[in-house]
């Protein structure tokens, strides 16, 4: 017996049976599910941990985490910002992120870290610079321990999981990594509208105050992040919230 000598773009195509279009939808499903799913209604355990060194190494790991937290920034700030899609983070800084050992993130339970599609949510937490020291205060003296202050930032959750807990579990995690650092109190930052309402925002804004955080300060947003002034498209201001530990 002898092999065909027609090549595979001219040999004759058998037809399609049900049988095997129904093979062809069935290995669809079977690919597909491997990927995770959301929750339908619930809470959700996330694996929550500072994410490993070696993932500054993934490009790919780097940039499709950029990308995503650019997304989720530009859908949530619309309104905000002269520019679509806004850039909050570069591949740059997330990858300082990890070196630094401040990037927390959350994973799906049981899945493998270190795969972007696992990713549920992360945020930056680190303890802030202390406080200039005052002419009254001698040179050589340490810095007051009830001034350490941990801050939490560029938090992010996929929005297929929004309201499974993610977000509440990563801010937990933030501020035990801060309790555990020696500091007192925990601050986040947020852009609110100046004579407007941007409805997200204030969610948020009663997210964290139903988390326990006072706003302690608030200016105009040029005021406090004087680089971002240019790009806005609306009058903003810039707030800070903070909680004892």
């Amino acid at each position: 017996m002898t092999a065909s000598t027609e090549s595979p773009s001219t040999a004759p195509s058998a037809p399609l049976t049900d049988e095997k279009v129904a093979m062809l939808n069935t290995n669809e499903v079977i690919a597909t599910s491997q990927l995770p799913s959301p929750p339908l209604r619930g809470r959700i355990n996330a694996d929550i941990s500072i994410a490993p060194a070696y993932l500054a190494e993934d490009d790919t790991f780097v940039n499709s985490l950029t990308n995503l937290i650019n997304e989720i920034y530009t859908d949530a700030e619309r309104g905000f910002w002269s520019i679509d899609p806004f850039t909050r983070t570069n591949p740059a800084e997330v990858r300082s992120f990890i070196t630094s050992g401040t990037l927390a993130v959350a994973w799906l339970p049981g899945c493998s870290r270190g795969c972007i599609e696992y990713l549920l949510g992360c945020g930056r937490v680190q303890l802030l610079p202390p406080p200039e020291p005052s002419s009254r205060t001698p040179s050589h003296s340490n810095p007051d321990p009830s001034s350490l202050i941990g801050q939490f930032g560029c938090l992010i959750c996929r929005p297929e999981y929004r309201g499974s807990g993610v977000g509440r579990d990563l801010l937990k995690f933030a501020e035990d990594w801060t309790r555990e650092k020696g500091g007192k109190k925990m601050q986040v930052e947020l852009v609110v509208g100046d004579g407007w309402e941007h409805e997200e925002k204030t969610k948020l804004a009663g997210w964290y105050e139903r988390a326990g955080y006072q706003n302690v300060k608030e200016v105009d947003l040029s005021e406090g992040i004087p680089e971002l002034g240019p790009l806005l498209a609306r009058k903003a201001r810039y707030r800070v919230y903070q909680k004892p530990l």
